[in-house]
């Protein structure tokens, strides 16, 4: 039976009805003061411990090591009652026209078998609760470019999530919006933004689609969109996938100076090709609110936040979290939402 959370004394507001999912940052205390809050969708943590989703609450922990200041809470917001409850291996948090859901499974040797099962099992709950499509993704994949084979593990994830997704009937113009990163733990974490409504796909025109991918990259090439964009009665959303220093196909720069750099102009294309879907998009960089910046090298989270201070608006809210993005020429990646 689902566990239901009921209203915080310290909130008593309603979003307007046909609204979609929205965030908020907030302290750790805060956050903690609207747990209870039934608008209160799902709760994201970095810089946790015991990433494994336990209990039935919003909480949801990423496991990642933050870098610089403590990272603020994500809270997704709802304008419907959220219910939390567990669904074999996920842990579910809906309402009537939205969930986010979480798993973390243990790892293996086999990246592609995990990839392929948690994916299967990702799409039948989807279908049981009648919210088909993904809208946002989330992965954090232990070893993430550890050979195995002739490949390495991202390869053969990809190979996994797109066997499932075809076995599903997915179109590539369905692709959730993405990143896969890896983490410094021993469990996949994997959590989602499910809806019943269907996002509009946007893609960069100066970025091959990264189902177009050439096979140097791998058997299989990944399964995602740039960014997927949903309109609401209100107010409009874009989720934008991990970005990096990629023109065409092929990585460019060996500095993290210039990958950020040119990583900043793949948003701001991105972001251009959105408007017509969410019109925040025309505020540029300084609508991505939280920005999330991966870093694979500790010791380039100096530079890296200087540099974006200063293309940024005062007190811009950037998550910068240690992790390793798909490729090892790449040292930065970024991501977020509008909205």
């Amino acid at each position: 039976m689902a566990s239901r959370i009921y209203l915080s004394t310290l909130e008593k507001r309603r979003f307007q009805p046909g609204s979609v999912p929205r965030t908020e940052l907030l302290s750790p205390t805060a956050a903690t003061r609207v747990e209870n809050s039934p608008y209160t969708l799902a709760l994201i943590r970095h810089g946790g411990t015991s990433p494994a989703p336990t209990g039935i609450s919003p909480w949801i922990d990423t496991g990642l090591t933050v870098l610089g200041d403590p990272a603020p809470i994500q809270r997704w917001i709802t304008d419907e009652t959220a219910e939390h409850f567990r669904s074999g291996r996920f842990l579910v948090h809906r309402t009537h026209n939205c969930a986010m859901v979480v798993a973390a499974p243990e790892d293996t040797e086999d990246a592609e078998g995990t990839a392929e099962r948690v994916y299967r099992e990702l799409l039948m709950l989807a279908a049981k609760l009648r919210l088909p499509q993904i809208l946002r993704i989330w992965q954090y994949l232990p070893r993430i470019t550890a050979p195995q084979g002739s490949e390495n593990r991202y390869q053969r994830y990809c190979a996994g999530r797109q066997i499932a997704l075809a076995k599903a009937g997915y179109s590539p113009r369905a692709f959730p919006a993405a990143c896969l990163l890896d983490n410094q733990g021993d469990q996949l974490i994997l959590y989602a933004l499910l809806s019943a409504t269907p996002g509009v796909q946007i893609e960069n025109p100066r970025q091959v689609s990264a189902f177009h991918y050439p096979r140097i990259y791998g058997r299989v090439a990944p399964s995602f969109s740039r960014a997927l964009a949903l309109r609401g009665a209100e107010q409009s959303r874009l989720y934008i996938s991990g970005t990096a220093s990629v023109v065409g196909h092929a990585s460019r720069h060996t500095s993290v100076e210039d990958q950020i750099e040119e990583t900043l102009v793949n948003l701001e294309l991105l972001l251009e090709s959105a408007i017509p879907y969410c019109p925040r998009a025309r505020q540029g960089l300084g609508a991505i609110i939280p920005l999330k910046v991966y870093l694979r090298n500790r010791e380039d989270y100096p530079q890296s936040r200087a540099q974006l201070a200063a293309r940024l608006p005062a007190e811009h809210p950037v998550i910068y979290l240690k992790a390793n993005a798909c490729r090892e020429n790449l040292l930065v990646e970024m991501e977020g939402e509008i909205g």
